[in-house]
């Protein structure tokens, strides 16, 4: 997870899909419980282009290594605010499924202590 947070932050492409499986899936779960918006990019490129675009380098943007859903996650915050929680899945030594998740409001807990 380390090594998946640091190449996208720093904008290593490269980097980045050599750590993904050339099927790799990315779902993004955002909305609301009434309205649950769901949407799926599938295949390096698109997932590169999701992926180095949401965690790259952005004044007020942290992404800490954190327990989510009792697996190593990443949670991005801004302002001291969870704005995305993500986990990934591997098949193989590579990441094959990249779930993320956009509820703030289900997020909260994770900024508690």
């Amino acid at each position: 997870m380390h090594e998946f947070r640091d190449a996208a932050e720093h904008g290593d492409a490269e980097r980045l899909a050599s750590l993904l499986d050339p099927g790799v899936a990315v779902v993004v779960v955002a909305g609301d419980r009434e309205h649950p918006a769901i949407r799926v990019v599938r295949g390096i490129h698109d997932a590169l282009t999701l992926l180095m675009h949401g965690m790259a380098a952005k004044p007020g943007l942290v992404i800490d290594e954190r327990s989510v859903n009792a697996q190593t996650g990443l949670i991005l915050s801004r302002d001291d605010e969870p704005i995305a929680a993500m986990t990934v899945d591997f098949t193989g030594g590579l990441i094959s499924m990249v779930w993320i998740r956009l509820r703030p409001e289900k997020l909260r807990h994770w900024n508690e202590v």
